[in-house]
């Protein structure tokens, strides 16, 4: 009995002694994911911007909304310039990124044989599903009817946008996890 009580103790010992280990591995899984989806979000929606260019101005075109979202909970805002990250799904103000990625329910033309524009989709094979920490991802594609770049972001591991809602965010603030995006690339 003594035997096992020692071996019991010398796990529990061990695994108390890991688990702050196996808990920043996870995290760091998490963050480098965030980081990678933000950067395909980025890429695939350089394509959409490029193959629909033309009907961004659709009722339900990438251009008549100041963001789009993907699936998960609406993020904390912090600082001046944060609020619109918040913002709720409605005419005008946030779309979803599968309306435009993945379905085509915006409506944009189909790129017909030979043609070098039109919806070319879907752009991704599943929906955008929420960030590593529940939270959805969103871009201010408001910004790109300027010609500026566009930001994909994900409130990160606090669950808080410190980030303005501007185009070009550089240094992003907080833990937030961008992506930039322009009409050539996602950086």
């Amino acid at each position: 009995m003594a035997e096992v009580t020692t071996v019991l103790t010398a796990l529990s010992i061990l695994s108390a002694a890991a688990a702050p280990a196996v808990n920043d591995y996870v995290e760091e899984a998490k963050l480098l994911r965030a980081k990678h989806d933000v950067r395909t979000i980025g890429l695939v929606l350089t394509r959409l911007f490029n193959d629909v260019a033309a009907e961004r101005d659709l009722k339900t075109g990438w251009a008549s909304y100041d963001m789009l979202v993907g699936a998960g909970a609406v993020p904390d805002t912090r600082g001046a310039g944060t609020e619109m990250w918040a913002a709720a799904v409605r005419e005008r103000s946030a779309g979803y990124l599968d309306d435009h990625l993945v379905t085509n329910a915006a409506g944009y033309a189909r790129r017909a044989r030979g043609a070098l524009f039109g919806w070319r989709g879907s752009y991704l094979q599943e929906h955008v599903q929420p960030d590593p920490w529940g939270r959805r991802y969103a871009v201010n594609v408001r910004s790109m009817e300027v010609g500026a770049h566009t930001v994909v972001l994900s409130a990160g591991p606090d669950g808080v946008v410190e980030s303005p809602f501007e185009p070009d965010i550089l240094p992003m603030t907080g833990d937030d996890v961008i992506a930039l995006v322009s009409s050539g690339s996602a950086e």
